[in-house]
């Protein structure tokens, strides 16, 4: 997989500065429910579900997620490894040998995790909660139960449509939001970036806008993956969640609903203070970096804070009126100021905490369906303690 280093793409809408396209019509009055208060819980759900992990006490922790105000997790119950069919099936994930890793699993795991699955779902449909299903398609350092790993969204269809009838006799469908094909296209299928760039002749970000023949190829394939669940899941939404690439206004995609995630690494002038690109190669490895990424991104946070905001609005509008005419109303499930941070001494996290606070506002005006404050929303963040926080901000957003 590659680290998802972000672009400042060129806009190709007619953009103002005015929230999206208002209407009488809300096509949120008619969902149920009518906002998404949405915590990003990747794979950690399950595997840190060990003694001592964040996740230990299933009971807990989703106790603690009503307590804060949050009604839908965003969770990869990873379809390439757990067949609902074998629950008791032990399996095991190597160490990833990655300290600093704010996701994922940071140990080695074993376990019948299908049960764990299983547990952790009794749990949420006890309680009033929703959910989205999603896939990161990681291919490392875990069991092998599937043989092949998909080469697009068709291939990702079919495993979906096989494990979505699994999961429909396990557990229904009440409740479940929408279905996320891949996370972060083009980032997490393997190979997938790769493929596109040698068949339509340029690198991913070499171009301020797609070519004819790489919209083609985004929507040929994509729309192929959605049209074959369409057929075997009539009753579900689907998505393929992107981030704010405003390239993508160009495609016509036939999402149910659009999860697109905003981060500031996407602004050039973020980029070129902080440098956070310049650190992917240990990224998850090394400490050495933190104390002078936290003073670039405080220093860059105060001179140019209102700065950064005005073009992540610029952009979030866009995609805010992209779908509304499209008809897939907006999410999103992590986002808005830096999209790699950890608890650690050298790294100040008052500036992403004010951004957070920013982006109901901006979710607000921008009248999304769902909205997370970060994609820290995880138990193992010490953050998460802060429950007023969360509550004022939830409440907010609920309110809307």
């Amino acid at each position: 997989m590659d680290f998802p280093a972000q672009v400042a793409s060129a806009s190709v809408a007619n953009v103002t500065d005015q929230p999206a396209t208002q209407s009488s019509f809300d096509m949120r009055d008619a969902l149920n429910p009518s906002r998404l208060t949405i915590l990003m819980w990747d794979q950690a759900f399950l595997l840190r579900h060990h003694p001592g992990g964040s996740f230990e006490n299933y009971d807990h922790v989703l106790d603690e997620t009503l307590e804060r105000g949050y009604n839908t997790l965003r969770l990869d119950t990873m379809p390439q490894w757990i067949g609902l069919d074998d629950p008791d099936k032990v399996l095991h994930w190597d160490d990833p040998k990655a300290p600093f890793l704010p996701w994922d699993w940071n140990c080695e795991v074993e376990g019948p995790v299908g049960r764990w699955l299983i547990e952790f779902m009794e749990g949420l449909k006890q309680r009033e909660l929703y959910y989205t299903l999603s896939c990161w398609w990681s291919n490392k350092n875990g069991p092998d139960m599937r043989v092949t790993y998909p080469e697009n969204h068709i291939q990702a269809a079919e495993i979906w449509a096989e494990y979505l009838e699994q999961w429909k006799q396990r557990f229904g469908f009440d409740g479940l939001m929408y279905v996320d094909l891949e996370n972060e296209c083009p980032f997490f299928i393997h190979g997938y970036k790769q493929r596109f760039e040698k068949e339509t002749g340029y690198k991913w970000d070499e171009r301020p806008r797609f070519t004819d023949e790489q919209v083609a190829w985004l929507a040929n394939d994509l729309n192929g993956g959605l049209k074959l669940l369409h057929r075997a899941h009539p009753e579900l939404r689907y998505t393929v969640s992107i981030h704010g690439d405003m390239r993508w206004l160009d495609v016509p995609l036939e999402f149910d609903c659009l999860d697109v995630h905003f981060y500031s690494d996407a602004d050039p002038r973020w980029q070129q203070r902080t440098g956070l690109h310049d650190h992917f190669a240990h990224l998850t490895t090394s400490d050495h970096w933190f104390k002078d990424y936290s003073d670039r991104s405080v220093a860059t946070h105060k001179a140019i804070a209102p700065m950064l905001r005005a073009r992540q609005r610029e952009k979030l509008f866009a995609f805010a009126d992209w779908a509304e005419r499209r008809g897939m109303p907006l999410t999103t499930s992590e986002s808005w100021a830096t999209w790699f941070y950890i608890d650690h001494p050298d790294l100040d996290w008052g500036w992403l905490l004010e951004w957070a606070s920013w982006s109901v506002e901006d979710a607000i005006d921008a009248r999304m369906w769902g909205w997370t404050p970060h994609n820290y929303g995880q138990p193992q963040f010490a953050n998460w303690n802060d429950v007023a926080w969360h509550q004022r901000l939830t409440t907010k957003f609920l309110g809307s």
